[in-house]
């Protein structure tokens, strides 16, 4: 009975899980000028010590000019941890080998290594959402 028993939940608890996606990137409230319309990033999680690889793609309708700001904000349950902003173009742009200013659609993949910190958690997954401005 106990072996039936023990089946019959293992099996339950397989057929009602269903795998929690997080929600793709989506366009903050407002309008804006210039569109993020892909940012991904792999690995997913990012693991510290691998490198990581990030692909952006977007169209800008007013030019990306040296010095813009990319701003990444990190949040863990609704609070700010994080924040570091880069330049645009040093970061995404001149490794891709072009130039700014940036006019119209544009497609870029840069690898870095992931870093560690003092700060960082050790032997700990941390999910946050992510929060980029550009």
């Amino acid at each position: 009975m106990n072996i039936l028993f023990f089946i019959f939940l293992f099996f339950t608890t397989f057929s009602s899980s269903t795998y929690i996606r997080r929600q793709a990137l989506s366009p903050c409230v407002g309008t804006f000028p210039n569109e993020i319309t892909t940012y991904t990033f792999t690995p997913n999680p990012i693991i510290i010590g691998q490198t990581a690889t990030i692909h952006i793609t977007g169209k800008a309708t007013v030019p990306i000019e040296n010095g813009a700001l990319f701003n990444i904000t990190l949040f863990h349950e609704n609070q700010v941890f994080h924040q570091h902003s880069f330049e645009f173009c040093q970061m995404f742009v001149i490794p891709n080998g072009s130039t700014c200013p940036i006019n119209g659609d544009y497609d870029f993949t840069i690898n870095f290594p992931a870093e560690s910190s003092t700060d960082d958690p050790v032997n700990t997954t941390v999910e946050s959402d992510i929060r980029t401005q550009s």
